[in-house]
């Protein structure tokens, strides 16, 4: 079986991290945006949108997924305009063996509620016990699939393949996208600006979720000039290379002991 290579989308114009899977390319043709100024729109929201689509997205605002997905942080559903954020994602992925999605027509609010507040992924996965030394280890395609724990008691932790939803934060004073970065890319290639979202309004940068080593600095987002998400469709401040397609892989070592019990009837 043969893997075809993954295309990816750079942005550039800020300077480069160490990816390893970056060919030496010539980057004489990069827009630099060092020292100019790009003035961050403030407000992302639309209200009049926002306040008529309620009855439409009021239903999501009631999934379980969404109310897991969700839990700790203060949000709201409502409708933003893509232009206006800001992405700490350097890189898109494009896996050529898979199709693209259909991007419904502007303002066609029932369709985009319905790309933007997906059904739950399934993951998507292979899994191998070594009983030598007791360990799973599960592999995927998807590099989103990752482990949670939870509190059931019949399953103490789960495979999960990242979130469905499309989503924004707020955070002091700026606006960014939180999650559908890909969705994001061919909404706007299409045209489309206007798009409904869970709206995450942080108190932190690990809240707003830019505190991946590989994302765009905390200065570089606060900067007179930080990466648009509408930056990945110029070319002027794109890199375009290929990959080879990765496989994530997770390992899980399960020990067991035995402990006297403590009075409390709680193991020590």
């Amino acid at each position: 079986m043969t893997h075809q290579n993954v295309h990816v989308r750079e942005l550039a114009a800020w300077g480069l991290d160490n990816y390893s899977y970056r060919p030496d390319l010539a980057h004489s043709s990069i827009t630099s945006l060092a020292g100019k100024t790009r003035n961050p729109a403030t407000q992302a929201l639309l209200a009049h949108q926002t306040t008529a689509l309620q009855p439409l997205l009021h239903p999501h605002s009631l999934r379980p997924d969404l109310l897991e997905e969700m839990h700790g942080l203060q949000w709201s559903l409502g409708v933003v305009d893509l232009r206006a954020l800001i992405a700490f994602q350097r890189r898109l992925f494009f896996d050529p063996t898979r199709p693209p999605k259909e991007i419904p027509a502007a303002h066609d609010w029932n369709s985009l509620i319905g790309l933007c507040f997906a059904p739950a992924i399934a993951p998507q996965y292979t899994s191998t016990h070594d009983a030598a030394t007791n360990a799973i280890t599960i592999r995927s395609t998807n590099p989103n699939v990752h482990v949670r724990t939870g509190n059931e008691l019949a399953s103490p932790f789960r495979i999960h393949a990242g979130g469905p939803f499309f989503e924004v934060a707020s955070f002091r004073n700026r606006w960014f996208l939180r999650d559908g970065y890909h969705r994001a890319y061919a909404l706007l290639r299409a045209g489309i600006n206007e798009v409904p979202s869970v709206i995450v309004h942080a108190k932190t940068i690990h809240e707003l979720g830019a505190v991946q080593p590989w994302f765009f600095t905390e200065d570089t987002l606060f900067a007179d000039n930080p990466p648009f998400v509408s930056d990945f469709l110029d070319d002027a401040m794109v890199l375009t290379y290929n990959r080879p397609p990765l496989i994530r892989t997770i390992r899980i070592t399960i020990e067991q002991s035995l402990s006297p019990a403590s009075p409390t009837g709680e193991t020590s």
